[in-house]
């Protein structure tokens, strides 16, 4: 048998038997090394996502926290049951004292949080994550179009990075260096995370090159918003896409010039896409028909908080397979009564109305499949798994 079919039986097995031991012990088997797994954690307060690397580096993008002062500390205990821990299997604890014992077992931490604009909703839980557990560099959109210099969001978060003397880098648009597997470098080759956007530049779709979004002059009223300014990002393992880009706009307000679409300009340089995050919480701005057309995700995390999401007009435009052929699975996190009247029976056709949801990939990338948690209580026990499905 090739080496390449080989592989790709022995990574559809894992996952085969993965989800026989998720469904026989209603637990999410426990990440391993050569997995990609993308957690869209439900909060019911804001975005948050938390990543596994396939070498074990750990990435949480955004963290909000709308209405919720406990949002943060929920997000850090679901990132602690979630990561990789080193245990010792014939542990010995020489005596009880803080310099033998505190390590067992390995507090996590985070290597990268990213936040992909600076909205209450994206970013507010941060600081009490980053107290419950070490984050070692912090990753934003940089200075451009800040926020009022009183806004008390950003003075928490300034004063955060101060107090724990975390790393602070501002994304680098084009660049693929920059968040970068730490614990095996060179293990896994064809893995990659590519900044495509943010603060009004996109990649080029060539090398490490970015160009403006944004015209360098325009009228008053056309100013970009922090939405426009959303961090985009792309993660490639073998055959498998992903792309998430925070509150980016596809649909301008009547009238508004078109280059206020961002998500035009993303869909051009990253073209196909097995999963994507609904840019905006599928509200009334976001998946444009050009965007979804582009991407043709089989498969559309849509991390909802607010009744708000997601609108008729997104929802209809997600689901419409006149855009292109195949599934257009989606998963919502938290969908409200209001939204389900308001949506009518287009929420039938929803893979999941509330949960966790887990995006697990097979060590190489040829496969994936979707888990969908409970996130009703603090244990979050699979109640779905769908898949697997073909990396494109």
């Amino acid at each position: 048998m090739p080496r390449d079919m080989k592989a790709h039986f022995v990574a559809l097995f894992l996952l085969l038997s993965l989800s026989a031991a998720a469904q026989e012990s209603k637990s999410l088997p426990p990440w391993s090394r050569g997995m990609l797994d993308i957690h869209q954690i439900s909060t019911g307060h804001g975005n948050a996502a938390f990543f596994i690397f396939p070498d074990g580096t750990t990435m949480l993008v955004d963290a909000g926290a709308v209405g919720d002062d406990t949002t943060g500390a929920k997000i850090a205990r679901y990132i602690a049951r979630m990561a990789p821990v080193n245990r010792e299997l014939n542990a010995i604890i020489t005596h009880y004292h803080a310099d033998h014992m505190p390590g067992f077992p390995e507090k996590p931490r985070l290597d990268y949080a990213l936040i992909t604009h600076y909205h209450a909703d994206h970013m507010a839980g941060l600081p009490d994550v980053g107290t419950a557990i070490p984050i070692d560099t912090i990753i934003d959109r940089g200075t451009a179009y800040l926020p009022p210099p009183d806004d008390a969001m950003m003075k928490k978060f300034r004063a955060f990075i101060a107090d724990k003397h975390v790393k602070e880098e501002a994304i680098r648009v084009g660049a693929n260096d920059q968040i970068v597997l730490r614990n095996e470098p060179d293990a896994f080759k064809s893995f990659e995370v590519r900044n495509v956007a943010g603060s009004g530049q996109v990649w080029t779709g060539e090398g490490n090159g970015a160009r403006p979004i944004f015209p360098t002059t325009y009228a008053k009223e056309d100013m970009p918003g922090e939405n426009m300014c959303s961090i985009g990002l792309r993660i490639r393992y073998g055959r498998f896409d992903f792309f998430t880009g925070g509150d980016m706009p596809g649909v301008p307000d009547a009238g508004a010039p078109e280059w206020q679409s961002v998500e035009t300009a993303v869909a051009r340089v990253i073209g196909p896409t097995d999963v994507h995050v609904a840019n905006h919480h599928g509200s009334i701005d976001p998946e444009s028909a050009f965007f979804l057309a582009t991407l043709r995700s089989p498969v559309i995390i849509l991390p909802s908080w607010s009744p708000t999401h997601p609108s008729q007009d997104s929802l209809k435009r997600m689901l419409a397979t006149r855009l292109y052929p195949g599934p257009h699975d989606i998963f919502a996190t938290k969908l409200y009564d209001a939204t389900k009247t308001s949506i009518g029976s287009r929420v039938d056709q929803l893979k999941a109305q509330h949960g966790h949801i887990v995006v697990r990939v097979a060590p190489g990338g040829d496969r994936y499949q979707v888990y969908v948690l409970d996130d009703v209580g603090e244990e979050p026990n699979v109640v779905a798994i769908h898949g697997p499905y073909d990396a494109r």
